[in-house]
């Protein structure tokens, strides 16, 4: 791939800029990456993780790099205004690759956490980022964390210390913008330790009609009897690619719930991988993607039961229209020493016309013998049965539909458990459903 080579020419050039403008812990891992990258390039179809994905038409796109960090026009008191009313949470941002807190914002911030730049993080508390960074994106394979590793330059670190209950969320807004097309990266870490509890919301949106390719990749820790909700909505224009990584590892008696929703964007792929490296621990992993047009959505999660008594609930669905494709490839892999594993993973999904188009790949790995585990997928059009008796009661076609369609995705969204948020993820999934434009209350951007 050409692209490639341009990618190699130009960190062979500008390397020295690009590690002069970034966060140190970034670079440790800089020239290793970029040797693998130099040696695998992109991925390809012919491997299991991107076998139904299409790359080559979103990284043939020329896009920018900001490597020598220029800072973006952008009124701050617009942004942050930016905020779900009621749901009363700390609001921040993340301007392409920029982090911003305002001042009004951190007084909200209870003590014992710490909301900032990786940049920051390095310097204010440099044995967290020593103890956590990079160890377990490190393990992974994926050509994309190395493509990442290579470019990243900043991120925002989450740390919330011992025995601290946060009662309101956070909020993170990730915000792309540029008058020509630009690639991002960053590389976040979310240290959540023992006896904590946190809720984050992630919102996702462009505020230029320019194309984008953000690379996101997450770490999250999460300590014993730790307890952490992560929701995430991706809502951004039709040129829009973003390819999210999280690696998330849990400790004994933790409890994560990760709930992504994707309404509209050009390509969206998800990839989760968790190792559950504690007894007692649950994950929670809910997902519901929209789509339309020539919209595609690819979801890959592997989930690694590594100790006895764990538990793993996931459920995607997806409602796919037009040309829209979608993917999901998701792998349960219960090691031996976990025994007493429960680990359920299904996949479900509609079809709205015979152009649209899903690829399901379930999968289990048992080493263990005494566990509880199952998987399944289905996909198929909408109920005709329960439209006509919808209609011969009185309901329009329209809204026989869409009534059908909403009670598909119920069960997703009432893993959200947030009230304020799940009435308003709702309302949205219901806007998005009647082909209306989906815009968040108060928010400038969208």
């Amino acid at each position: 791939m050409n692209r490639e080579k341009e990618y190699i020419d130009f960190y062979r050039n500008f390397s020295k800029s690009i590690k002069e403008n970034s966060a140190e812990c970034l670079n440790l891992f800089r020239d290793s990456a970029f040797e693998t990258f130099e040696k695998r390039g992109f991925p390809t179809k012919n491997e299991e993780a991107y076998l139904y994905s299409n790359l080559s038409d979103t990284l043939d796109i020329e896009y920018g790099l900001n490597i020598n960090r220029l800072k973006f026009l952008i009124d701050k008191n617009a942004l942050f205004h930016c905020k779900i009313p009621t749901i009363n949470s700390t609001l921040a941002f993340m301007v392409n690759d920029n982090f911003y807190l305002p001042e009004n914002q951190k007084n909200t911030l209870p003590k014992g956490v710490v909301f900032c730049s990786i940049s920051q993080a390095e310097t204010l508390y440099p044995e967290v980022v020593k103890k956590y960074f990079g160890k377990q994106s490190s393990k992974s394979d994926d050509k994309f964390v190395s493509f990442n590793s290579v470019f990243v330059q900043n991120g925002y670190f989450l740390y919330i210390q011992q025995n601290t209950k946060l009662e309101q969320p956070l909020q993170l807004i990730n915000l792309l913008r540029s008058a020509s097309p630009l690639m991002t990266f960053s590389h976040n870490l979310i240290v959540i330790e023992s006896d904590t509890e946190a809720k984050m919301l992630i919102c996702n949106h462009t505020a230029d009609d320019v194309d984008f390719f953000a690379n996101r990749l997450t770490e999250i820790f999460v300590e014993d009897n730790a307890k952490l909700e992560y929701y995430t909505l991706e809502n951004s224009n039709l040129h829009t690619n973003n390819f999210s990584q999280i690696f998330l590892n849990q400790k004994d008696s933790s409890k994560v719930v990760i709930n992504n929703l994707g309404l509209a964007s050009n390509k969206i792929r998800n990839s989760i991988e968790t190792d559950i490296d504690g007894s007692y621990a649950d994950l929670l992993l809910r997902g519901i993607f929209i789509g339309s047009g020539k919209q595609e959505t690819d979801n890959h999660t592997v989930i690694r039961h590594n100790q006895p008594h764990s538990t793993s609930n996931e459920l995607f669905k997806y409602i796919l229209g037009e040309q829209s494709h979608g993917v999901f490839s998701g792998r349960i892999i219960v090691n031996q020493a976990a025994q007493k594993t429960e680990s359920h993973q299904t996949n479900k999904n509609i079809c709205l016309t015979p152009e649209a188009s899903m690829q399901s790949r379930p999968q289990l790995e048992i080493y263990a013998d005494d566990v509880k585990c199952g998987h399944g997928a289905t996909t198929g059009q909408i109920d005709n049965e329960a439209l006509f008796y919808l209609q011969a009661r009185g309901i329009d076609q329209k809204t026989a539909r869409q009534m059908l369609l909403t009670a598909f995705v119920s069960d997703v969204l009432a893993c959200v458990r947030l009230d304020v948020l799940r009435e308003r993820l709702t309302l949205m999934v219901e806007k998005r459903l009647k082909g209306d434009n989906v815009h968040c209350n108060d928010c400038f951007i969208c």
